[in-house]
């Protein structure tokens, strides 16, 4: 079940940079390939010479080199690929960083290197202690991590640092204390001033093995310096290590022991051993600083990990569930806002979107709020993320927002922790009519007709705008509106709005016309925003909630609102590869009349936005959906 909620995507942080994932290699190709090693071997494919060109770029890392290489045609005009010497500032994609004495690392882990620890092997070499590449070893002595695909093939590991794949965490290994002096030498070849180590291993690939052309994903990718150096190796010339801009330029690099040398690994990389033993490599992560503390880890301490996340089993329980709610508003976008949100690989999805565990599915026979939790809390996959800190799940229910009366303090009871809420605003003229189009359409399960209700079915849009504004002017909470004129008194309003008779108007049509048994409800008041998010503002923090609009989202990007949305909910930068719109229908255009006297009637209440959210950017709310009918 962790295989498939615990998704694995590529990222990039800091910008919007997308990357694309290499399809796995299948068996036939990686043994294609290797015959094809084999080959070039025997023929003495020559190395490259020694080329000391400093470190790889950082311009030269921002994605995979295939794509910076594929220029983008214009209408009419087949694809280009670009040279790499017209792009790259190393278009080799290596680079040699000096030459060092590995005697005394040769010394410390030749022990057992050459061995097959597999538990199915009959002749499974009997435990010494100071074996570093004994799995049992390093279950005690050290700390257990898993590497997927390099496990899979084979590769034995001694790993002295490690993180997660968005480089917060780093973690410091006991064995790190052993190798440290004996790899100094390199770090201080290779180490700039700001420099942080965020991985250093041993790995050894056995014979036979050949690592498929591939190109490396994760953050650590654009934002770390790969360096390896030949440890132990017993025929250089049988070991093919290839890297370059493509697969067609990819040259061999020179594996004598102690040549330190650095890959582009957003280049085409492969590495094949033709030899029969066990070949080693030191293998140094590193990035330019500021960059997170160190982890000390303990001894026989245990590690919980998804491709993406790494957290410590001693920290477990230490994020509750969920850690966020879109409140709504109903047809504003929030489909896609918990669409986008879950394209992050530290995201898991909710068992269900629309969990609605706090207005219609309450049960009230449960009387604690700890029972209220645990039933809350089915919704989630709450027991797999509970050794997951790194993680966090969350959950869309768009009616929750105009419902404040009923669902802030249910929430407050049961989500004791500080919950990070989102709101999502449109233009309320387009809103309305969406939410109109939705509630009456005929298409959709049964479940979903159900749902919408049926008390709009067989009314105009405006019968309803009609109706809507009755029960509103019945609770007194229009009162600055002439229906027939469809005017404001702006007097009127502005000495009602905020006052506390208009707060009683308020809870009095919640109370009366917020039904939990349709959703055909509310035309114009999930529209009317203020009056919406003030409850909330007065419950929780105003750090909590982040409130987006719909049309900014179109304008800026998804990715500039994205990065928004990572940082409230303190997540590293991610970017979302399906950008596309969710949830989406075709409707009848308005007729220009209603949307005239719509717009009258929203207007002043949009301008008030900005003062309400405390809002330092005036652009975006002073004046959120000017209307060119009033303006």
């Amino acid at each position: 079940q962790h295989k498939t909620i615990f998704h694995n995507q590529p990222y990039i942080s800091n910008r919007p940079v997308r990357c694309k994932t290499m399809p796995p290699s299948t068996p036939e190709e990686i043994a294609a390939q290797h015959a094809e090693s084999v080959r070039l071997v025997e023929e003495g494919m020559p190395c490259a010479p020694r080329q000391e060109l400093g470190e790889i770029p950082g311009p030269d890392k921002e994605t995979p080199i295939m794509e910076l290489l594929q220029s983008s045609p214009t209408e009419g005009e087949e694809k280009k690929s670009a040279a790499p010497e017209d792009i790259l500032l190393n278009p080799v994609c290596f680079t040699t960083r000096g030459s060092v004495d590995v005697t005394s690392i040769q010394k410390l882990v030749k022990e057992g290197y050459n061995l097959n620890y597999s538990k199915d092997n009959p002749q499974r070499p009997s435990l010494s202690p100071t074996n570093y590449w004994d799995p049992i070893n390093c279950s005690k002595q050290n700390v257990s991590i898993t590497r997927p695909s390099h496990d899979a093939w084979g590769i034995q590991k001694i790993v002295l640092l490690f993180c997660d794949d968005f480089a917060t965490k780093i973690y410091q290994l006991p064995w790190w204390k052993d190798f440290e002096p004996l790899i100094q030498p390199v770090l201080d070849m290779v180490l700039p001033k700001d420099g942080i180590l965020i991985r250093t291993l041993f790995a050894s690939l056995p014979p036979g093995v050949t690592i498929p052309v591939h190109h490396d994903t994760g953050e650590w990718v654009r934002r770390t310096h790969r360096v390896h150096v030949p440890i132990l190796l017993k025929d250089p010339s049988k070991v093919l290590f290839r890297c370059g801009p493509t697969v067609e330029t990819m040259q061999r690099i020179d594996c004598l022991p102690g040549h330190v040398f650095e890959i582009n690994n957003q280049a085409k990389h492969a590495v094949s051993n033709c030899d029969s033993d066990h070949r080693v490599h030191l293998i140094v992560d590193y990035i330019h600083g500021p960059g997170p503390e160190r982890t000390i880890l303990e001894a026989g301490e245990k590690l919980v990990q998804s491709r993406r996340s790494i957290d410590r089993l001693k920290d477990m329980d230490s994020r509750p569930t969920p850690s966020y709610i879109i409140l709504g508003a109903q047809k504003a976008g929030t489909t896609s806002l918990y669409d986008y949100i879950n394209q992050h690989p530290w995201v898991i999805k909710a068992r269900r979107r629309e969990t609605h565990c706090l207005d219609w599915r309450w049960n009230g026979k449960l009387k604690t709020p700890k029972k209220q939790l645990e039933f809350c809390q089915k919704f989630f996959y709450t027991d797999e993320l509970r050794s997951r800190p790194s993680c966090l799940t969350g959950d869309s229910t768009p009616s929750y927002l105009l419902d404040s009366r009923r669902v802030i303090p249910r929430l407050k009871a049961v989500f004791s922790w500080k919950m990070r809420l989102f709101v999502m605003c449109r233009d309320p003229v387009k809103r309305a009519l969406s939410h109109y189009a939705m509630v009456t359409s005929p298409e959709g399960t049964e479940a979903q007709l159900k749902t919408r209700g049926s008390e709009w079915r067989g009314k105009t849009f405006r019968q309803v705008i009609d109706d809507e504004l009755a029960k509103m002017q019945d609770c007194g909470l229009v009162p600055y509106w002439d229906t027939k004129q469809g005017m404001t008194d702006m007097e009127l309003f502005a000495k009602f709005s905020g006052s506390a008779d208009e707060k009683k108007a308020w809870d009095l049509y919640l109370q009366k016309h917020v039904p939990l048994n349709t959703g055909s409800y509310g035309l114009l008041t999930r529209g009317l925003y203020v009056l919406q998010i003030r409850p909330w503002l007065e419950a929780f923090d105003r750090d909590q909630l982040l409130v987006l609009r719909l049309e900014s989202m179109k304008q800026n990007g998804v990715q500039a609102t994205m990065s928004q949305v990572w940082e409230h909910l303190d997540l590293p930068n991610h970017p979302v590869h399906d950008e596309t719109p969710k949830n989406t229908r075709e409707y009848q255009p308005m007729d220009p009349d209603i949307q005239k006297y719509l717009q009258a009637f929203f207007d002043p209440h949009n301008k008030q936005l900005a003062s309400v959210l405390q809002s330092d950017d005036s652009s975006e709310w002073n004046n959120p959906w000017p209307y060119e009918s009033i303006n």
